[in-house]
C-alpha cells in the first residue's frame, strides 16, 4: 500500500479525505490520483494492487470517503469483492472500474451495494462525471458504450442512465433521488425519451427501456 498525503479545508478546520484506490496497474492508479487531486484538495489516496491488499485497507479505514475499484484484480475480485467491501464500508461510495461492458454486471454490481460502474474504455470524461455524482451522494450507470445500439444514437449519458432506472421500474421520485437530480428534470429528459421512442405513456417506455437495456445491448 501506498499512501499520498493531504488535506482539505473544511468549515475553517484541516480535514483530511481518505480515498482508496485499487488498481493492478500503477499508471491507472497514478492517473486516477491526479483526477482525484483535480475534483478535491489534495485527498489522501491509499492504493492498493490486490483484491486483498483492498479489503486490509478497508477493515484498517472504516472512515473512507471513497474507494475507487478495478473488478478484476489479482486475488479475491468481482462481485464477491464488491460485497465485502460494501460490507466494510457502508457508509463509503464504491466507484467499480471494469474493462467489461457487460450490462447484466453493471447491474448485479450495483445491486451488490456499489455507487457506481465505469467502463475502463470510456475514457477519464465518464470517470469524472462518475467521480462527481458519487461524491454527490448519486448513483452512476455508464453509458452507451459507442456503436453499440443504433436506436439509442443520440441518447446523452444522463437519459441513458434514466433508461436503466426506468427499465427496473423505479419512480420519478427514486430515479431523482438515486441521480441527485430534482424530479422535475426527471421528467423534463423522460419527455424526451418518450419522443426519441415514439411512446405515448409509462407502461410503453418501460417495455422499450427493457427491451433496450436487456443483457448487453446497452
Amino acid at each position: 500500500m501506498k499512501e499520498r498525503p493531504g488535506w482539505t479545508e473544511t468549515k475553517g478546520r484541516a480535514s483530511k479525505v481518505r480515498i482508496l484506490v485499487s488498481d493492478d496497474h500503477e499508471l491507472i492508479r497514478d492517473g486516477i490520483s491526479i483526477l482525484l487531486k483535480k475534483l478535491l484538495d489534495n485527498p489522501t489516496v491509499l492504493e492498493a494492487e490486490t483484491g486483498d491488499e483492498a479489503i486490509s485497507i478497508a477493515e484498517a479505514h472504516r472512515d473512507l470517503d471513497l474507494a475507487v475499484i478495478d473488478l478484476s484484480l489479482p486475488g479475491v475480485n468481482g462481485l464477491p469483492m464488491v460485497s465485502k467491501l460494501c460490507h466494510l464500508l457502508p457508509e463509503t461510495p464504491i466507484l467499480i472500474l471494469s474493462a467489461s461492458a457487460d450490462r447484466n454486471l453493471v447491474l448485479k454490481t450495483i445491486e451488490s451495494g456499489a455507487s457506481g460502474f465505469v467502463y475502463k474504455s470510456l475514457g477519464t470524461t465518464v470517470l469524472e462525471e462518475a467521480l462527481q455524482m458519487v461524491l454527490a451522494g448519486g448513483v452512476f450507470i455508464p453509458p452507451l458504450v459507442e456503436g453499440e445500439d443504433t436506436e439509442l444514437a443520440g441518447i446523452t449519458p444522463r437519459q441513458r442512465q434514466i433508461l436503466e432506472l426506468l427499465a427496473q421500474g423505479k419512480s420519478n421520485k427514486e430515479m431523482a433521488n438515486t441521480l441527485h437530480i430534482s424530479a422535475n428534470t426527471i421528467k423534463n429528459h423522460l419527455a424526451k425519451l418518450y419522443d426519441q421512442f415514439s411512446v405515448s405513456n409509462r407502461t410503453q417506455a418501460v417495455m422499450k427501456a427493457q427491451e433496450l437495456t436487456s443483457g448487453t445491448s446497452m
